[in-house]
Order: structure tokens, then C-alpha cells, then sequence
């Protein structure tokens, strides 16, 4: 009977502290619209899939905010240790970052269920990666790279690039389709251990293993729920002047029909190949009306951090700093469809990098 009271008082703790970011979110991230949804879509478009809940562009962020904290790992990584990385800062972050993105999201319009319900199973999966493998390697791993010295291991730089390759997949496809068991099976196989320092190479074939094969089962299962709804891997816009050379300079574009006023509707991939499109039509002049029938959506830039910018069309909605890029941060920005093709270049010029536009 004791062992059974603790284990239910560490069931309670282990519930309320998953309940209390959620809580949190609920009850005091939340916003009145500003506008009827209905004055989005002035050309009410019925293509089936085309128009998506006006608020889910900015719901998101969050999923790219965990690309971005890989992104920013492995930059950190790179350039010391995994054992440098502030791992409470990024869950931290995310927190943060998702009641922004939700106040903004409650101003536009609605948001699905199915996103909010998405950004929590995220959040909280995302928050104990990030809080178990903080606690090993500001401790144990933090150890085994004072012993190794700034040289290095195989097994270090195995790690190093599997980071980078990564953060790269997570660009454009779910983290669960990573091959992260062939990755493993490929670390024990090439990696020889007889290089740099005996202790460190131990250490981090058996902080790998755990990690990529926790992995490799977690994502069999999401895999799994993944695939009751899958993903569209589409998404539709409206251009205004869009004309045969602009189609022939990318072919990544799908023209779907003229639909008057000198506009087009189009059919493109989503997540970071939308992004480029959208910077290749606002260097040929192109902009855009509407994506999946609205008129406001959340994107990024990243910035120095002092850097006084001019974002025309778009508020700024949060900012961060980035650990990988000292003397920089991410800002969101609440956006104008209209204006975001001039604003790709506008920050471009302004020192700045446009990172994302966020497309549901």
C-alpha cells in the first residue's frame, strides 16, 4: 500500500504539472476577434479544401517552434556541446510562444479543435524531451565533455551530423517518418571506437542508443494515430498578375483558374517549399490576395536583436532570442497577406532574414 500511494502521488504531480501550461493557455491566452470571419474571402472560392479556419496559421507556429529549437540544438552543438544548450529556455519558449500565437489566432478567427488539441500533445511531448534530456546532459554529459576536451569524438561528430540531418528533414516532413532506427543501426555499424576519449565515446553510444530508439518506437505509434488523419500536403492561394512566365519560372506552382480582377487561383506545396515560392513571386513582383481564404496569417524573420525594422503590413507578436545565433531573435509578426511578398524584401534590405510563412 505505500509503494501504491506513491506511485498515485506521483501520478497526481506528474497530471498537474501537464495540466498547468494547459491551463495556462486556456484561461489567459485567449481574444475576442476583431473581424467576422466572413470578410476574409470576398471572392468565395467552393474549391473543395481551399479554405482553411482562420486562425490555425498562427496554431501553427508551435510545431515550428520545435523544428526551430532543433535547428537551434544543433547550431549550438556545432559550435560547443549539446551540454550547452539551455533546455528549460526552449520549453520555456514554446509556452510562451503558443499563448502569443494564441491571443493573435483569437483576434483573426476561428481555430479547429483538432490544432489546439495537436499544439498540447506537442507541448507536453516536446516539454519532457526537452526536461529529461536537459537534466543528462547538464550533468552526465556536461561531465564526459569536460573530460574529452574540445577534440571531438567519432561519436560526437556522428551526433553533430545526425542533428543537422535532423533538422533539415523537419523542414518539410513529420518528425515521425525520420528513419531514426536505420540511423542507429548505421551510428554502431560506421562509427569505430577507437578515437578520442574512451569515457566520452561510451557515454554517447549510450545516450544515442536511448535517444534514437525511444524514438524510433515513439514514432511507430504517432506514425500509427498519424495516419487516421493524415496530413494535406497541399495548399491553395490567390495571386494577382500571375502570367505563363511566372508559371514556367516554377514549376512548383499549379495553375487551377482564372478568377477575375487579374487574379489567379493556384494549387502549391505547403511548409518550407510555400515559403521559397512566396520569395521567388515577390522578387518577380507578384502578390499575393489570399491563402486558403484568408487575409492575415503569422510569419517569422530573424533579426539582430537591437535592429530597429520596418515591417510594413505586419505587428510584431513575440520575440525571441536564439541560442544558436547570439545577438539574434525570432520575431513573429501578425501578417497582411496583401503586403507579405513586399515584406520578404523589405526586412531582406533591413538586415534581417525572412524565415516562414505559416500556412495552416
Amino acid at each position: 500500500m505505500k509503494w501504491l500511494r506513491r506511485a498515485l502521488a506521483a501520478l497526481g504531480i506528474v497530471v498537474i504539472l501537464c495540466a498547468a501550461p494547459i491551463a495556462y493557455v486556456e484561461t489567459r491566452c485567449e481574444a475576442t476577434p476583431d473581424l467576422p470571419s466572413a470578410e476574409a474571402n470576398p471572392f468565395n472560392l467552393t474549391e473543395q479544401g481551399y479554405r482553411r479556419a482562420e486562425g490555425d496559421s498562427y496554431l501553427t507556429y508551435p510545431e515550428w517552434y520545435i523544428v526551430h529549437a532543433y535547428t537551434d540544438l544543433a547550431g549550438v552543438t556545432r559550435q560547443s556541446s549539446e551540454s550547452a544548450f539551455d533546455y528549460i529556455a526552449s520549453v520555456t519558449g514554446f509556452w510562451r510562444s503558443l499563448c502569443r500565437a494564441t491571443i493573435a489566432a483569437g483576434r483573426v478567427g476561428p481555430v479547429t479543435s483538432d490544432q489546439k488539441i495537436t499544439n498540447y500533445i506537442i507541448g507536453l511531448s516536446f516539454t519532457a524531451e526537452m526536461t529529461i534530456t536537459g537534466l543528462y546532459e547538464r550533468t552526465i554529459g556536461a561531465a564526459t565533455v569536460w573530460m574529452r576536451g574540445p577534440q571531438r569524438t567519432d561519436e560526437d561528430e556522428f551526433a553533430l551530423a545526425a542533428a543537422d540531418s535532423y533538422a533539415a528533414f523537419l523542414q518539410q516532413t513529420p518528425w515521425y517518418r525520420y528513419p531514426f532506427w536505420p540511423q542507429l543501426q548505421r551510428f554502431w555499424r560506421k562509427t569505430p571506437l577507437d578515437h578520442g576519449n574512451l569515457l566520452r565515446s561510451l557515454e554517447r553510444r549510450f545516450a544515442l542508443s536511448l535517444e534514437y530508439g525511444g524514438k524510433a518506437l515513439y514514432a511507430i505509434a504517432i506514425g500509427a494515430l498519424a495516419g487516421y488523419s493524415p496530413a494535406d500536403l497541399r495548399l491553395m492561394s490567390v495571386v494577382a498578375h500571375l502570367d505563363a512566365d511566372d508559371l514556367a519560372a516554377e514549376p512548383r506552382i499549379k495553375k487551377l483558374r482564372d478568377i477575375g480582377d487579374s487574379a489567379t487561383l493556384i494549387e502549391t506545396p505547403r511548409y518550407q517549399e510555400y515559403t521559397e515560392i512566396l520569395r521567388r513571386l515577390g522578387a518577380r513582383g507578384r502578390d499575393v490576395i489570399e491563402i486558403a481564404g484568408n487575409r492575415r496569417i503569422l510569419t517569422t524573420i530573424v533579426a539582430p536583436a537591437e535592429a530597429k525594422l520596418t515591417t510594413p503590413g505586419a505587428i510584431e507578436i513575440f520575440s525571441i532570442p536564439l541560442q544558436s545565433r547570439p545577438g539574434w531573435r525570432r520575431i513573429g509578426l501578425d501578417t497582411d497577406v496583401g503586403a507579405l511578398t513586399r515584406l520578404i524584401g523589405e526586412v531582406g534590405k533591413q538586415g534581417a532574414e525572412f524565415e516562414h510563412a505559416y500556412d495552416y
